[in-house]
């Protein structure tokens, strides 16, 4: 939180991340009242469906059995423009008899708003976090709930469900009853049921088919058809390739994050992990295994063939130190 000015009846929580700014609004909250003031004290309004006047009427009410009213209004930078000057003016004559808390995502700092707000109102922050930020996150929130995680889910769960903390929440109470009573959240745990720990597997399999480990990946290959059907892995499978010949074409041109988004979508935020796990292959092999990949894709879709069976081909095909264009699931094409 960083004040400007010396009003502390004014609060700017700003930032993208929705889950800082939530949290923002309830400690601002509870500073100024308690559980039980709370429901004479306390009104919560959304910005683009309250009129301006009905607004600063409740920012204007005095408190009730208490010393402190709050006013917290949601999503001010979708509020009109001329409500928004409305307020303006209203703040520019000196701070309200409540605590007023304003909250958005972002505000035009273009606006007249903005610049009223840097001079009468305390901004706190909401910035999304990076990967490191969110891991350490991930490890406090954990030990919040009385359990320890390893950093190798830790990691993994950041990689699959990204670094939205809101959804890492959503991750970490599912997996902490997961565990139950055992007193660490493993690479397991996050495999078996964070919401997309198939993806997890996936970056661990082609991790194992890099190093040529066939156990290994068999191993992997084991848990992910435990949750997912043969067809459903082969297209994970193809698709994290694909991403990963993608990357390889955006690292070679120097690409720009806006052309990284373009040509990943919603896997753009993985570009770190794709060009790490790239680094593992020597040029040229991601082809030949895409390939073999789609012949498999072919065969469960034609054959007939045990599903599971050309899977567990693929993955031994996979691992091999070499692989030709002529080859295929069950032997030449």
């Amino acid at each position: 939180m960083r004040g400007h000015g010396a009003s502390a009846r004014v609060y700017l929580v700003v930032g993208e991340e929705a889950w800082l700014r939530r949290q923002a609004v309830e400690r601002i909250i509870s500073a100024h009242l308690t559980p039980e003031e709370r429901e004479l004290n306390l009104d919560r309004l959304e910005a683009a469906e309250t009129e301006i006047h009905e607004l600063l009427t409740r920012a204007d009410t005095l408190p009730f059995f208490g010393s402190t009213r709050v006013v917290v209004v949601r999503g001010l930078d979708r509020m009109p423009a001329a409500s928004q000057e409305r307020l303006c003016s209203y703040l520019e004559t000196g701070p309200p008899p409540c605590v007023l808390v304003l909250e958005a995502a972002s505000l035009d700092r273009r606006r007249r708003l903005w610049g009223v707000l840097q001079r009468v109102a305390q901004v706190v922050e909401a910035d999304p976090v990076d990967s490191r930020k969110a891991a350490a996150w991930v490890v406090a929130r954990v030990r919040e709930a009385g359990k320890r995680i390893t950093a190798e889910a830790t990691q993994a769960l950041v990689a699959a469900a990204g670094t939205d903390l809101e959804t890492l929440a959503g991750e970490v109470d599912k997996l902490v009853a997961y565990a139950h009573d055992r007193s660490t959240v493993e690479l397991a745990d996050v495999e078996a049921v964070a919401s997309h720990g198939a993806e997890v597997s996936v970056f661990a399999l082609t991790d194992a088919v890099a190093q040529a480990d066939g156990p290994g990946a068999l191993r992997v290959l084991h848990r992910l058809l435990q949750r997912e059907s043969a067809v459903g892995l082969v297209g994970l499978l193809a698709s994290h390739f694909r991403a990963l010949l993608y990357t390889s074409a955006l690292v070679r041109r120097q690409a720009s994050s806006a052309e990284v988004r373009a040509a990943l979508g919603s896997r753009a935020w993985l570009y770190p992990r794709y060009r790490e796990q790239l680094r593992r292959f020597r040029p040229g092999r991601l082809a030949e295994l895409y390939r073999l990949i789609q012949r498999t894709d072919l065969a469960l879709k034609s054959s007939g063939g045990p599903p599971e069976v050309l899977v567990q081909q693929l993955v031994v095909q996979l691992c091999q130190p070499r692989t030709t264009a002529s080859e295929g699931v069950g032997g030449p094409a």
